[in-house]
């Protein structure tokens, strides 16, 4: 657990606060050219969204921020979840967005009720 809180302060220390709506429940941070929401479970990051900028979009930002949070998670010995689920048409489609974090080093699981989920380095149980 407190590795966990160690990345997720580190998290919060590379980022800045974005402005959101403020009945929702998400809690967005800018790291460059991307807005992402970062959640610390118990034994576990969780990547609950990640979108770069429209106008940036395109030019690997979105990956170079993957990036470093998949150096933050192996630099503290923690997984990071990600919700791989396409909400609307305005980002990447659902196959694209699987392949993408699969380049990044993430492991599919679509076994989960209600939309794929990708795991790095790997499921905590081992993928059961």
């Amino acid at each position: 657990m407190d590795n966990v809180h160690a990345a997720m302060q580190a998290w919060i220390e590379h980022t800045q606060p974005a402005e959101t709506d403020p009945d929702s429940p998400l809690r967005y941070r800018w790291f460059g050219h991307v807005r992402a929401v970062l959640e610390a479970e118990s034994a576990y990051l969780v990547l609950m969204r990640i979108e770069a900028d429209p106008a940036w979009r395109g030019q690997g930002e979105g990956s170079a921020v993957l990036e470093w949070l998949t150096t933050l998670c192996d630099e503290h010995g923690v997984t990071l979840l990600g919700q791989a689920n396409v909400d609307d048409d305005t980002g990447l489609g659902q196959e694209v967005l699987l392949d993408w974090y699969a380049r990044h080093g993430f492991k599919i699981d679509d076994s989960h009720q209600g939309g794929p989920l990708v795991w790095y380095p790997e499921r905590p149980d081992g993928g059961r």
